[in-house]
């Protein structure tokens, strides 16, 4: 058997439905709100990802003519024995011709990456600013594939004239290929 609710009660039951009402909304708008504010992060994501990907494509014409180049250009590792020697010898003539002092070289053992094969040689030389530009201008340059791989300069302590770096020169190889 069903009682009436007495004004009280009526008042009480809206006042909780409603409160209950009010906190449903709550939750369920802010689950919205999050969505969507995810949705745009996506969609803005997204959009700059197919920006890049139309970007690549457009380029793809000069990407495949560099490619071309560097297939044709980049040097083949022949003799792995002899190449880090090659390379120290090489660096040896350019810095007497630069009044390039090397105080300290040594060979590295080659590093096989996918893109190149890097054989490298540290130095620890003594020159002056000017020389030392010289110098690396000569070393560098697309046709040569040799680059820096890490440098530390300072001022020579004996002679404040005179430059101290420690130099990681590598000639980079076109990468062994896996036989299928």
């Amino acid at each position: 058997m069903r009682t009436q609710l007495t004004a009280r009660e009526q008042v009480l039951a809206i006042m909780v439905g409603a409160v209950i009402f009010i906190f449903l909304n709550f939750i369920i708008i802010d689950y919205f709100l999050k969505n969507r504010a995810r949705l745009s992060a996506e969609l803005a994501q997204n959009s700059g990802a197919l920006e890049a990907m139309k970007r690549q494509l457009s380029e793809k014409p000069v990407w495949e003519q560099r490619d071309a180049w560097l297939q044709e250009s980049q040097p083949k590792l022949g003799a792995e024995d002899s190449a880090g020697v090659q390379l120290l010898d090489a660096v040896k003539e350019l810095a007497k011709k630069n009044s390039v002092e090397i105080v300290t070289p040594s060979l590295r053992l080659p590093s096989y990456l996918p893109e190149y094969v890097s054989i490298s040689v540290d130095l620890e030389t003594t020159s002056t600013w000017a020389s030392l530009i010289a110098f690396l201008h000569e070393l560098q340059g697309p046709e040569k594939f040799v680059v820096l791989e890490s440098t530390n300069l300072k001022i020579d302590e004996k002679d404040a004239t005179h430059m101290r770096s420690h130099l990681r020169i590598a000639k980079w190889f076109a990468p062994k290929l896996k036989p299928k």
